[in-house]
């Protein structure tokens, strides 16, 4: 299971991935996120960053793109025109400026108002962070 360190550096990579530029693709496996992936289109991400062993990508718009591994995530990240090959399933593709950053295999994902981060349920057990 990814720990602390090795969350902040998969968030370091994606920062620096998509970090500071505007989403132009959004893909999400789960339907829920599905219907909301082309509202991502045109925000830029400003931050990324964790709470405990969550990662959080903030966008301009004031949402964040919330994500725990549990215990089989993991991030990649690659030029938007070249896929990985690999067997584990990709639950959530950001594009930005033909930069993707993508989460394979990892189910709790959800996308939150940057207002509404500290009700949600993993994040509100953890101790006041500076970064809601």
């Amino acid at each position: 299971m990814p720990e602390g360190p090795e969350i902040r550096r998969a968030a370091d990579r994606v920062q620096q991935q998509i970090g500071e530029r505007e989403i132009d693709a959004a893909w999400f496996a789960f339907p829920q996120l599905a219907e909301q992936a082309a509202s991502l289109v045109g925000a830029r991400v400003t931050r990324v960053d964790t709470w405990g062993k969550a990662m959080l990508i903030r966008l301009s718009d004031r949402r964040a793109l919330y994500s725990h591994n549990q215990l089989h995530g993991a991030r990649k990240q690659h030029d938007a025109d070249q896929p990985l090959d690999t067997k584990r399933t990709l639950h959530v593709r950001l594009t930005a400026q033909g930069r993707s950053a993508s989460l394979y295999s990892a189910s709790d994902i959800s996308l939150w108002q940057k207002d509404n981060l500290a009700q949600h349920s993993f994040l509100s057990r953890l101790s006041p962070s500076s970064n809601a």
